[in-house]
């Protein structure tokens, strides 16, 4: 194919007639090397490079004068076409947006499309200038790690834009360093020092902070921003001095406030950067914060499922933004983007990204950083950053357009099937108006758009896209990675239905022996040599790899399934559990399937109460009761202090066995306690009652303020 640029019905450039050619000066050689290396890659041809202006070239310059940093401007005539930005980052934007124009398309970082095959064409007389929509623009995804894919949609960098990022306390003052000898420095709540947090109103502390911000400013005094941000925590001083500042400015985040602002001044030729973020999330009252401090808001608890400006459960969300707005210039938000429980499973938000962008843009928001999976290859990720990047140049694209348009590139003659999957898993979610939690889980979802029915629809949508590409190697792969979303989500529904239709365990003999689903342990292996292929290290958040995910499959296999000889029995629950974590109610406790590690699956959770469960035995020989707990502290999920188990007789409750828990340690793995009730003379009983007794007070090591402790149990086994 020849390299020919047409306008509409006037010819520009003919290869036939004259030689295109492409005139840079010093400062734009990068980008003509890049525009060279696009066509190359492309086209499989260049453009003749020329050191004198003439006819017929494409014509880069950067113009700081008359464009800012983050604009371009493309001006064609009937002989060249002069492609000018503000900055390299946006000239190479501009380039980017030519070769849009003429038919080449950047989908991912490794993939391109050409929408024609037979000559591109571009306007005479044309003219656009343009700037995205926002100053700041990170893409936490796949893409944003390829120089090409971040140049052609002219994103940020943490590492080039940030010489401190992230939560920065600890490392602005490190614990290990000073909390032994100096604990007046670190906040004082819930009655005791506690290094997750800092006391505001210390001298000591603003000057430690200072110091340690000179030294880093000095390592590379070029950078846009340094954080300076709470750790990834709830803690905040409580002392005399804080507290008047927070009751002045603001309940727990006042002092906070106050002393970002302080150290701001400090340094006012530099920006500094803090995380609105859990309890801090609130602006402060009767502040306005200066000039060189910018605030990204991260309200990490809003549903996905509904955009921003229209959900009614994301009004406070609204509310926060717009008092953020009056509070300071400087706003930049934090979007949360996939599911970061489970990479791989289904997280059906992506209709919401236009709709919430172009509410930030109206909001006041300047910047976004977009959290995605990093650079793991999650579900639908090519489509997710595609779309992302697109929206944070221009927030007024047409979103059904343009996911349209993506799948018609990226999966070829499957193209209709995937949308058809794409709108489904939409469609389903929205028609069920499921609440979407970055924490979410496909067991979460089971009785909506993950529903089993569901599920099988998916499936046939699936199996009609691999026909459509069996003789495409490429797109084969691309199907690919979709099937295995639907494997992994039937991987974990399995888990919760045990024993039961869909369950991971099936019938082997009339004598209630269960076994390991046919091929279904092999199909786990092949998902995890599938990613381990890919170079996918992790599968959640938690960094869970795909070795280890195989693993804990392998060992549930062996541990979930009880013995046959454990007696059926009747539960009812006469206190009912958290509503959140009530898995399948009582006949989860019986259902023969031990749950394992993940608190999402099978375990029944009493937050802050006590549990009684009444356990029909009439008629049966009871000699021991087993009983399985979760400890999981990261999630507030501790051992009971106590459990007791009585008989009922004649109306009369009567102790069989009581037993302590041991006092807690910290622990920072999971663990599962299983805990054995001896019973004596069951025959003299209509029923067993257990009562779980909760901890009343939380460690010391995970006290929280508004924070309750959580048992979880499953499964009571009957022996």
């Amino acid at each position: 194919m020849s390299l020919t640029l047409y306008s509409q019905n006037i010819l520009i450039f003919e290869a036939d007639e004259f030689q295109l050619s492409l005139f840079h000066t010093e400062a734009t050689k990068q980008a003509s090397d890049d525009l060279n290396h696009y066509f190359s890659e492309v086209l499989g041809q260049t453009i003749e490079v020329s050191a004198v202006e003439k006819n017929h070239q494409i014509l880069l310059s950067i113009n700081s004068k008359t464009l800012n940093e983050i604009t371009f401007e493309i001006y064609s005539d009937q002989d060249n076409i002069r492609i000018s930005g503000g900055s390299q980052k946006a000239l190479q934007r501009g380039i980017a947006f030519f070769l849009e124009e003429i038919g080449i398309i950047k989908m991912t970082e490794n993939d391109w499309f050409l929408k024609s095959d037979q000559k591109l064409s571009f306007p005479a007389f044309y003219h656009k200038k343009s700037e995205p929509d926002f100053i700041y623009r990170y893409l936490y995804y796949p893409g944003n790690f390829d120089e090409k894919f971040s140049n052609w949609y002219q994103l940020n960098h943490i590492k080039s834009d940030f010489n401190l990022w992230g939560h920065t306390f600890d490392k602005l003052m490190p614990p290990a360093e000073y909390f032994e000898k100096q604990p007046e420095l670190f906040a004082l709540y819930e009655g005791e020092r506690n290094p997750s947090s800092i006391c505001y109103t210390n001298r000591k502390t603003k000057a430690i902070f200072k110091k340690e911000l000179n030294k880093i400013i000095k390592q590379n005094p070029n950078a846009e921003f340094f954080s300076v941000s709470q750790n990834d925590d709830t803690v905040y001083c409580q002392c005399q001095k804080c507290e008047q500042l927070n009751l002045e400015y603001g309940e727990e985040r006042g002092a906070h406030y106050v002393f970002i602002n302080d150290l701001a001044k400090e340094f006012p030729a530099n920006n500094l950067l803090s995380l609105a973020y859990l309890h801090t999330s609130q602006p402060p009252e009767n502040l306005h914060l200066v000039h060189n401090l910018y605030m990204m808001y991260c309200p990490i608890s809003v549903n996905r499922g509904r955009s921003f400006a229209e959900d009614s459960r994301s009004a406070g969300m609204r509310t926060t933004l717009k008092n953020w707005s009056k509070t300071t210039e400087n706003l930049l938000f934090w979007d949360y983007t996939v599911q970061f429980s489970d990479y791989f499973s289904a997280f059906p938000n992506i209709h919401t990204f236009q709709k919430n962008y172009d509410y930030l843009k109206s909001a006041g928001v300047k910047g976004v950083f977009s959290q995605g999976s990093a650079d793991i290859p999650s579900h639908f990720y090519e489509l997710r950053q595609y779309i992302l990047a697109n929206l944070m140049q221009n927030t007024e694209i047409n979103l059904d357009v343009e996911i349209k348009n993506f799948i018609d590139m990226y999966y070829g003659n499957a193209a209709v099937h995937v949308l058809n999957y794409f709108n489904r898993l939409t469609s389903n979610q929205m028609n069920s108006n499921s609440y979407l939690d970055i924490y979410d889980n496909p067991v979460r979802q089971i009785k909506t758009f993950l529903s089993p029915e569901n599920m099988s629809e998916y499936n046939q949508i699936i199996l009609n896209a691999e026909a459509a590409v069996s003789e495409d190697k490429k797109m084969s792969k691309r199907i690919k990675d979709l099937r295995l979303s639907l494997e992994y989500t039937y991987f974990q529904q399995s888990k919760y239905f045990g024993k039961d239709q869909h369950g991971m365990f099936v019938k082997e003999s009339p004598e209630e022996t269960y076994t390991i689903r046919p091929n279904l342990t092999k199909r786990v292996k092949d998902f995890k040599n599938y990613l381990n292929e890919k170079g996918v290290y992790e599968i959640s958040e938690m960094g869970l790899s795909p070795d280890d995910y195989y693993q804990r499959w392998t060992e549930i296999v062996n541990y979930a399934n009880i013995s046959p000889k454990a007696l059926k029995v009747d539960i009812k629950l006469l206190t009912q559990p958290s509503e959140v974590y009530d898995g399948k109610g009582a006949y989860g406790l019986v259902d023969g399937v031990r749950a394992y590690k993940d608190f999402n699956i099978n375990w029944l959770g009493w937050y802050g109460n006590d549990a009684e469960i009444q356990i029909d035995v009439e008629g049966l020989q009871v000699k021991y009761i087993r009983l399985n707990f979760l400890e999981n502290q990261r999630h507030w999920i501790f051992t009971p202090q106590s459990i007791r188990l009585s008989g009922i007789k004649d109306g009369q409750k009567i102790k069989i066995e009581t037993l302590n828990f041991p006092e807690l340690t910290e622990n920072k793995t999971i663990e599962i306690s299983s805990k054995t009730l001896s019973v004596q003379d069951s025959n003299n009983f209509n029923d067993l009652v257990l009562e779980i007794i909760n901890r009343k007070d939380l460690p010391p090591w995970r006290k929280r303020k508004n924070k309750k402790a959580m048992f979880m149990i499953d499964e009571i086994e009957i022996y």
